[in-house]
């Protein structure tokens, strides 16, 4: 079973691959491959949707659904090779809980968040949530943080009003790859 140097030790993204690249276990290693590939994976199809979200208000399921597929693909080989169900139950029930959370938002209040944005969250939690609930809690945090001050300087500097829609989906994007990055 893998397992960090110390309990105390919290993993982010690059210092858990760094850990995985270095063990000298074959399982390790292919391990933190595959986290590597699910990274390529997070920053291409991230900086698509962001880049279509801008444009065009919306989020292809086309892109979504096969990353979704992906992530969860990966998730499940990682861990096989680390022998670490708790993180794959961790990252399916955090993906669960970023969408159930935007979905009851978007059925209290149908025009605030998009269904793309709600399928986006999922495969974002799934992210988070291998490397842990605070990763997940920072990922949901910095989200809507960003898009708040973001939204604010809009208002304040006359570029937007207050029935603009903005899109969401960058900040989700950025607020999951900022928790990823500096958990």
């Amino acid at each position: 079973m893998w397992s960090p140097r110390s309990e105390s030790w919290r993993p982010n993204v690059f210092s858990l691959i760094s850990e995985l690249l270095t063990s000298g276990s074959a399982a390790q290693i292919v391990a933190g491959v595959l986290l590597l590939a699910g990274g390529a994976a997070f920053a291409l199809c991230g900086t698509a949707l962001a880049f279509i979200d801008i444009n065009q208000h919306r989020l292809p399921n086309r892109i979504v659904y096969p990353w979704a597929g992906f992530t969860v693909g990966l998730l499940v080989l990682v861990t096989f090779l680390l022998t670490d169900l708790g993180a794959l139950g961790r990252a399916l029930g955090a993906g669960l809980a970023w969408g159930l959370l935007f979905l009851v938002i978007r059925l209290i209040h149908p025009p605030s968040i998009g269904m793309g944005d709600v399928k986006l969250a999922v495969v974002l939690g799934m992210y988070t949530g291998f490397l842990g609930w605070e990763v997940l809690l920072g990922g949901v945090v910095l989200s809507f943080l960003l898009g708040g001050l973001v939204s604010v300087w809009l208002l304040v500097s006359r570029r937007a009003v207050s029935t603009s829609r903005i899109a969401f989906g960058p900040f989700l994007i950025l607020g999951a790859a900022g928790a990823l990055v500096f958990s």
